[in-house]
């Protein structure tokens, strides 16, 4: 840590401690698994960068540093389609009945006349 403000910072030694603390949280999430680190829990959304559950009212990860212009659950990803493909799926659902159906319908136009 510079003394003075007006110090340079040594980049090295920055890189160092940065590339040593990335070994032992992934030795550390090594050792606890992948599963039991990928569900948040209750009032938790995954991290935009490295996926760990973080509070949602968080303003920066604890785990890989990632600052959040607002709270974390801004920028979590949404869960499902958005309502609008949903709704573009079950168009091209229809149609796709409907068109196979399409010589059903005729024939039974044509029966009822």
């Amino acid at each position: 840590m510079p003394e003075n403000s007006n110090d340079p910072i040594d980049l090295a030694a920055h890189r160092e401690r940065r590339a040593r603390q990335q070994k032992l949280r992934a030795a550390a999430q090594a050792s606890h698994g992948a599963d039991a680190s990928a569900k948040p829990g209750p009032d938790e959304v995954p991290c935009i960068r490295c996926k760990e559950p973080i509070f949602g009212y968080a303003l920066r990860c604890p785990h890989c540093g990632v600052h959040f212009s607002g709270r974390a659950e801004d920028f979590a990803p949404n869960e499902g389609l958005p309502r609008r493909a949903k709704a573009i799926v079950a168009l091209v659902a229809v149609a796709l009945l409907l068109a196979g159906l399409s010589d059903d319908i005729a024939a039974l136009w044509w029966r009822m006349k």
